[in-house]
C-alpha cells in the first residue's frame, strides 16, 4: 500500500482491521465474488430485533478492499434491515479512496446491501 495515495483512516483500517473473521453465530452470511478484480468478500451479520448487533468480515483482495470491509462492519452495527451503508458512506468513512480504488467501496456496499436484503 503506497501511503501517499491513501488517507490516514484507510491506512489505519488496513493495518488494524476491525471485526475480522467468521462469526459462528451469524444470522446472515453474504458472499460476493468479483472476478474482474479478483476480490472475494464474506460478510457475517448477527441480528437482534431487526438491527445489526455485530458484523464481521473476511476479504481476499487489495488493501483498499480490506480497509473498506473493515469500515463497513463499523457502519453496519446499529443499522436496521434495509438501511445498508452506501458506497459514498464507506468512502467517507475511509477519508476518500483514490478514484481507481472507488470500486472497493462499491463492492463492500453491495455486499452489505445484499446481506441486509437477505435478512428481511
Amino acid at each position: 500500500m503506497t501511503t501517499s495515495r491513501y488517507s490516514a483512516a484507510t491506512i489505519d483500517h488496513f493495518q488494524h482491521p476491525r471485526n475480522v473473521g467468521r462469526l459462528a453465530e451469524a444470522d446472515v452470511v453474504e458472499r460476493l465474488d468479483d472476478q474482474p478484480t479478483e476480490t472475494t468478500i464474506h460478510l457475517y451479520l448477527k441480528l437482534e430485533d431487526g438491527r445489526v448487533v455485530r458484523a464481521t468480515f473476511r476479504t481476499f483482495g487489495c488493501s483498499a478492499c480490506i480497509a473498506a470491509s473493515s469500515a463497513v462492519t463499523e457502519l453496519l452495527v446499529g443499522r436496521s434491515l434495509g438501511h445498508a451503508p452506501s458506497a459514498d458512506e464507506v468512502d467517507a468513512a475511509l477519508g476518500g479512496l483514490p478514484a481507481d480504488k472507488r470500486y472497493c467501496a462499491e463492492l463492500v456496499a453491495e455486499t452489505a446491501r445484499r446481506a441486509l436484503a437477505a435478512s428481511s
